[in-house]
């Protein structure tokens, strides 16, 4: 991130997350590493916020199954 950071002109990073950005201390391991990066990703950065229904398994089946007890104790 440092050296994408430090290059000059039109340099682009997109970052996508399913999670908030305060929830992201839980991805790293020192709080410090996780300051310096978020300020490096959000200086001078524009973030979308995306809300709606997802792409991701729109075709996805859902099937159910019930199964009885298999126990033959019950008998």
């Amino acid at each position: 991130m440092d050296r994408r950071y430090n290059k000059e002109g039109m340099f682009n990073t997109v970052f996508t997350s399913n999670k908030q950005p305060s929830q992201w201390k839980e991805c790293f391991e020192e709080e410090d590493a996780l300051l310096c990066s978020l300020d490096r990703i959000f200086d001078n950065a524009i973030v979308f916020n995306l809300k709606g229904k997802s792409y991701r398994g729109r075709k996805l089946k859902v099937v159910n199954v019930q199964v009885d007890n298999l126990n033959n104790e019950d008998k």
